[in-house]
């Protein structure tokens, strides 16, 4: 436990102290050389600089001095209180502003990309273009009949569309006039084909633009329209 020491405690401690040593019959006094020696001070008088007369007058003064060292040790302890203190005022001050300009800054930055970004479709709006522009039939430019060949927009060229892509190019490459209606199995197999590269379009709306959806999204019905209409296929001297 620590001790703590108060000027009424040490106060009294020296009175005690003064009262043994006046309870004591006169002062020892020794005289070493022809010089007295009073409460362990050589007393000749010269020389040896300034000393109690008395051994009350020594324990008196050493008292005082232990008081005002306790005195000064307080009021150092209390300037470091304070020197801690302020400091940890002024530590807490920064951290508030560190994390101020912290969530200020990504707040800015925030704001920068969301203005650069172009602005996203909902899927409902996506699902209403699509039906307000489906093409009734694919262009030759798309779907070669003759030599039964699909030109595919960029977007469904990509590694993820390649098993539909590549099934749906060998089936109207051999397909024949009588393939068409739903009762062949060239259109079961189209549909099919066509549902499932549309669902892996539709998981992709958040990195294509909204033309590039309306794009591909034609191109996907126009090969599901193709699969119902019976095949109309020009000579190659006609071209």
């Amino acid at each position: 436990m620590k001790t703590t020491f108060t000027y009424a405690s040490v106060l009294t401690t020296v009175f005690a102290v003064a009262g043994i040593a006046a309870a004591e019959t006169g002062t020892s006094r020794t005289t070493v050389s022809g010089a007295a020696l009073v409460g362990g001070y050589m007393d000749e008088g010269i020389g040896y600089g300034y000393h109690a007369s008395t051994l009350e007058e020594g324990v008196l003064r050493g008292a005082g001095a232990l008081v005002r060292s306790i005195g000064e040790g307080n009021y150092y302890n209390s300037l470091a209180s304070i020197n801690y203190a302020d400091a940890y005022t002024r530590y807490l001050q920064n951290r508030e502003h560190a994390t101020e300009t912290y969530f200020r800054m990504r707040q800015i930055n925030t704001a920068g990309r969301q203005a650069e970004r172009q602005p996203r479709w909902s899927y409902e709006q996506y699902v209403s273009m699509a039906k307000n522009n489906a093409p009734d039939n694919l262009n030759e430019q798309q779907y070669d009949r003759t030599l039964g060949r699909l030109t595919w927009p960029a977007l469904l060229n990509g590694d993820e569309f390649a098993p539909e892509r590549e099934a749906l190019n060998r089936a109207f490459l051999v397909r024949s006039p009588g393939d068409s209606g739903a009762a062949t199995a060239f259109y079961a197999q189209v549909q099919q084909l066509t549902t499932q590269m549309g669902g892996k379009l539709l998981s992709k709306l958040d990195q294509m633009t909204p033309a590039e959806y309306v794009a591909a999204k034609k191109f996907i019905d126009g090969l599901a329209y193709e699969s119902q209409q019976p095949l109309v296929v020009r000579s190659l001297a006609a071209r």
